[in-house]
């Protein structure tokens, strides 16, 4: 630990507080469940100040449980996974058993704000001392040991004090970064509605625009517009190290035209050749995540897609890619696709037939160039400040990090 400011202590957790764990009543027995006491997982951790918690367990869960009724004020802090998420409760509640209690013992050592404070200043160093495999831990053992930089309680209540206003501007300067971000996207899907109505460019006029359907813009090759085969056909067990690459939803939903994990042999490949896309095609993401479109660019390496995604080449004397991706993003055209999505749990894209029945507005092809140019230059506008808007809520989140750190060395004092 750093030098201590003078007139600090350095306690261990264990000597100013009393640490536990809660439980989790046997999901096999439903009379534990949905009773009027409220029960905590590390979900229900927010970093503030806790009302409310999705489950419930009844008397006679908690008594046949390790769950204890903790008391309003009592902090908490997540030991797995999610390790050093904290809450304080605003209300009575339980916790499972991944959830360390933090209460004062009878002579009062600490603030309980303060101590939060602490806590979120400790998480690197808690994430970074933990233990395990894929989910990593901290113990109650761990956490009886670490060690607190303590001033008297009065100092502690002025430390935590600044911290709280400090927090709260961040946090609404942070809130007003995302509005800006909100209402740029807003203002992207304006410009997009704009363009297909004629209103973007003066030169532009919709009047003598046709209308087409989307089947008849396609290429005219055989399987210009592919749904993704059937996952028997595209077993995990036909992938191999090496081969041809398989395209994946992944792609089109990260924007990312060269990603792959997937291969095939040639000879598979000539098996499912009727789902190959190359460099011009577009692929649209039409299972779960619907409605992402990516163009695959000159240099990338033929493959096939997989059974989430859907293949389209365009017929390029009628409409260029990039004036289709725009139509295909508005939500205009976004919304047609929602409308005609099938299932239930897992939404599917309407079937090729049905997306060749789409409508398309179609200008000629130097009115299409023009309008992707406005559409391009606005959007570069909007895509630079909305990098600068992700820098400054970084530097935001950086800001409450350096804050802290002045917090728990006594910088604060001079500013108290």
């Amino acid at each position: 630990m750093n030098k201590i400011p003078k007139g600090w202590e350095v306690k261990k957790l264990g000597d100013i507080a009393i640490t536990s764990s809660g439980g989790t009543p046997l999901r096999t027995h439903s009379e534990y469940w949905n009773g009027n006491i409220k029960w905590l997982k590390i979900s229900d951790l927010n970093d503030s100040l806790i009302d409310n918690s999705d489950e419930f367990i009844t008397e006679i869960g908690l008594k046949n449980s390790s769950a204890k009724i903790l008391k309003k004020g009592t902090l908490l802090v997540a030991m797995y996974g999610s390790i050093g998420k904290l809450g304080i409760l605003n209300t009575e509640a339980t916790t499972n058993q991944a959830i360390c209690a933090i209460i004062n013992k009878k002579d009062k050592k600490f603030e309980i704000k303060f101590l939060f404070y602490f806590f979120m200043s400790a998480k690197e160093k808690m994430l970074n001392e933990s233990f395990g495999g894929v989910q990593k831990n901290i113990s109650q053992t761990y956490l009886k040991n670490l060690e607190i930089p303590l001033p008297n309680l009065t100092e502690q209540k002025a430390i935590a004090d600044k911290l709280d206003d400090s927090f709260a501007k961040i946090e609404n300067a942070i809130t007003n970064l995302i509005n800006a971000k909100e209402n740029l996207k807003l203002y992207k899907q304006s410009v997009l509605k704009s363009a297909f109505n004629g209103d973007l460019i003066p030169s532009t006029s919709p009047t003598h625009w046709e209308v087409k359907k989307l089947g008849e813009i396609i290429s005219k090759e055989k399987y210009s517009m592919k749904r993704g085969p059937f996952g028997s056909a595209l077993k995990k067990e036909f992938f191999v190290d090496n081969g041809i690459r398989v395209f994946e939803q992944y792609n089109p939903i990260n924007s990312d035209p060269h990603w792959k994990r997937y291969f095939i042999t040639k000879e598979k490949f000539k098996e499912l050749e009727a789902f190959k896309a190359s460099a011009g095609d577009l692929l649209i993401s039409c299972s779960g995540t619907l409605g992402k479109i990516l163009e695959l660019p000159k240099n990338t390496e033929i493959g096939i897609i997989n059974q989430a995604l859907l293949k389209i080449k365009l017929d390029q004397k009628q409409i260029l890619n990039s004036f289709f991706i725009h139509y295909f993003n508005s939500n205009k055209f976004q919304n047609l696709i929602l409308e005609k999505t099938i299932g239930t749990a897992i939404k599917n894209i309407a079937s090729v037939s049905e997306l060749k029945r789409l409508e398309i507005p179609l200008p000629n092809l130097t009115e299409q160039n023009l309008i992707v140019a406005e559409i391009d230059r606005r959007f570069a506008i909007v895509d630079k400040t909305l990098n600068l808007i992700d820098k400054s809520i970084q530097n935001a989140k950086n800001l409450k990090q350096s804050i802290l750190k002045k917090a728990f060395s006594g910088e604060l004092r001079s500013e108290i």
